[in-house]
Parts: C-alpha cells; sequence; structure tokens
C-alpha cells in the first residue's frame, strides 16, 4: 500500500498518475486493495455504533442484544469489499466506453487504474459520516479527471467530457425511471 504512494495521490496526483502508468492493473489491485479492507472495516464499525443506538434500534424494531446488530456489521464489511472488488470492474468498463468516445485510446486496464487510484481519498476519507464521505468524493471525482488525461492521455476538456458523462448517464436513466415507475409504485404502497 505505501503511505508514500495514499500521499503522492493525494497530494501530486499528476506526477502518481504519470509515474503509474508502467504498472500493471494487479498493481493498483494490490495497491486498493488494503485501503479497501481498512475502509470497509472502518466504516462497518460506524455502521455498528449507529445501530447500537437505542433510538436507531427503536425505529428499526430490533432489540438492544440483537444477534442482528453482528450480522450486519459483519456483512457491511464484507459487502463493501465484494461490491468494491466488483464495482471497479463495472465503473471501469462505463467509464472506458465514454473515456474512449472521448478520445481516451490507451485501453480498458488503464481506465480501471484511474478509477482504483482516483478512490484513494474516499477509501481514506469515506468512512467518517457526512463530511468525510463528502470531501473524499469530491476529492475522488477530481482525481478521476487527473487520471483520464495522464493515463488515457486525454485533454483536460475531453477528459471532463468523458467524466460528466460516465457519472451523468446513469443520472439521468435512474430519473426517467423513477419519473416513469415512482408514481405507479408510490400508489400500491
Amino acid at each position: 500500500m505505501g503511505i508514500e504512494r495514499i500521499n503522492g495521490f493525494l497530494w501530486s496526483p499528476a506526477e502518481t498518475f504519470e509515474a503509474s502508468k508502467e504498472e500493471t492493473l494487479s498493481d493498483a489491485y494490490v495497491y486498493c486493495f488494503p485501503l479497501l479492507v481498512i475502509f470497509s472495516v472502518l466504516l462497518a464499525v460506524i455502521i455498528g455504533i449507529v445501530l447500537a443506538n437505542p433510538v436507531a434500534q427503536s425505529i428499526l424494531g430490533m432489540r438492544p442484544d440483537s444477534e442482528l446488530l453482528k450480522i450486519i456489521t459483519l456483512m457491511s464489511a464484507s459487502g463493501i469489499i465484494l461490491g468494491g472488488t466488483v464495482g471497479v470492474l463495472i465503473a471501469g468498463i462505463w467509464m472506458h466506453i465514454w473515456a474512449y468516445a472521448f478520445g481516451g485510446r490507451n485501453g480498458l486496464e488503464q481506465t480501471i487504474k484511474v478509477l482504483l487510484y482516483a478512490a484513494t481519498p474516499l477509501l481514506v476519507l469515506g468512512w467518517i459520516p457526512v463530511i468525510g464521505t463528502v470531501i473524499g468524493a469530491i476529492w475522488s471525482v477530481l482525481l478521476l479527471l487527473t487520471g483520464l488525461m495522464h493515463l488515457q492521455g486525454m485533454y483536460s476538456g475531453r477528459a471532463i467530457l468523458a467524466l460528466v458523462a460516465s457519472l451523468l448517464v446513469p443520472v439521468v436513466i435512474i430519473g426517467i425511471i423513477a419519473a416513469v415507475f415512482g408514481p405507479a409504485m408510490l400508489t400500491h404502497i
């Protein structure tokens, strides 16, 4: 994992992305996976603390001595690790479609590396409720842009278009689905 690498992606991302061009996808996973595990454990602890709160237990109808609390906490950590590992492949393919559409020709592997490395701020800060999540997410999006420019060799304008399209198209699709099916679903509740 290396604290130097984490610092590099956080504080000198252009240079660090540039230095990672020749690294393999395996190298990127080896860097990111420990961060993902630490993030998932810390987030599961936060979820456990929230669920241990009597108000949350009352809302969810849980007993204070419930084994459900332990199960949810454990499953949260496992789900985050599995979801993060598989999700980066799916997100990588999706983002690569847009990177390719806007001129990124350095291959899918480079796009997935961008996603893995750009996750650094989110994995370092995202387990902190609200503030850490928001700052980590925004910082990661900025690193996605930097990574596309360096690992896909894209000009900033094209990288911005690829990033915006990859993020907004799903939001628009979900919005359309919600607008079409949402009212029908609400009448059945």
